[in-house]
Order: structure tokens, then C-alpha cells, then sequence
């Protein structure tokens, strides 16, 4: 019995640990669902909406600092940001680096802001996420005590006018780890 008991609470602990998110991720992307990055207009000239999405750590964020680098292109224009209404504060703009705080913890995937992007070409182009140039990062803020700082992941960029087939767009955003690095990130 008592052999049953210890494989029990070893398990429980095993899945409590694996279930914490320990990172923060940022991404770009071409729909409201966040499950592509690649966007292009239906029709050219035209237009498509780009949102910025976070994944704070398991216990939530107040607030995102970053800066959007846009490919220098005169023929891709992004209009002005549109930043989620539940963020009373934001400071900057995506383009110089901006900062954004929620009225209280927010948790799970957060739509940051939108912005418009026009296309008047087929040219391709890449909008990445940057540091924010005084505060560095990207960073989020904790919910807990003194909400300190911790830099967030970049989980992609947005690519514009790809080949849907091309592999920029058809494959999940990816990092070289060792198994040791994923097992890390289960531990508290």
C-alpha cells in the first residue's frame, strides 16, 4: 500500500511541476486566433491586420515592454497601434518602443495591440520583435510582490506576402534545446 502511495504523490508532484509555465512568450500574427504568422492582402494593393499576442508565465503579467523593427519598404505601411482597452497605461509606440500595463493581473493569451498593415506590392517583408531600446526585454512584469522585470520569449515574427507553403510560414516557431534545457523548464 504504502508502495502505491509514494508512486501516487510521485506522479502528482511530477505533473504539478510540468504544468507551470516558467517562460513568457511575445509573438506576431496575421489572425485573432494566434495560429499564423504569415499574412498577405487578398488582393493588391490591400490590406490585413497584424496582433500582438503574449503568453505570460503561469501566474500573469501587469505589463509588456518591446519595440517592432518593420522592414524598410515603402510599399508595406502599417498604420497607428490599437492597444487592448483593459491597458490604461501605454507609453511609446511600437515603432520607438512601447510600454503597456494592464489595471490589474492578467493570465492565459493576451491580444497586446493590432495594427493595420497595407501592402501596395507583392514584395515580402519581416516584422520582428525587438527590445524595447531603454528597458530592454521584451519584458513582462510578475503579479507577485514587487512585480519584478523577467524577459519574455520572442515566439515569432510576422512574414509578410510569403508563400503560405513556404517553411517561414507552414512550421511552428522553434529554438535548439537539449533535453536537460526542456526539462529545466518544468522546475521551480
Amino acid at each position: 500500500m504504502n508502495r502505491y502511495l509514494m508512486v501516487f504523490l510521485a506522479v502528482l508532484l511530477f505533473s504539478t511541476a510540468a504544468s507551470a509555465q516558467t517562460d513568457g512568450y511575445i509573438g506576431l500574427f496575421a489572425d485573432v486566433d494566434h495560429t499564423t504568422w504569415c499574412g498577405a492582402a487578398a488582393s493588391i494593393p490591400g490590406s490585413f491586420t497584424m496582433y500582438i499576442y503574449c503568453l505570460p508565465r503561469a501566474d500573469g503579467t501587469f505589463c509588456a515592454e518591446f519595440m517592432l523593427n518593420y522592414p524598410n519598404d515603402p510599399t508595406i505601411i502599417t498604420g497607428a497601434g490599437n492597444f487592448d482597452p483593459a491597458m490604461p497605461i501605454v507609453m511609446g509606440d511600437l515603432a520607438t518602443g512601447v510600454s503597456a500595463c494592464y489595471a490589474e493581473c492578467r493570465t492565459g493569451w493576451l491580444m497586446i495591440a493590432s495594427q493595420l498593415i497595407i501592402t501596395t506590392s507583392t514584395n515580402q517583408g519581416i516584422i520582428s520583435i525587438a527590445p524595447h531600446p531603454e528597458a530592454g526585454g521584451p519584458n513582462f512584469t510578475e503579479c507577485e510582490g514587487l512585480r519584478p522585470i523577467y524577459v519574455a520569449k520572442i515566439f515569432n515574427s510576422l512574414y509578410i506576402n510569403y508563400d503560405p507553403a513556404a517553411p517561414e510560414c507552414s512550421e511552428t516557431a522553434t529554438a535548439e534545446m537539449t533535453w536537460g534545457a526542456i526539462k529545466s523548464m518544468y522546475v521551480e
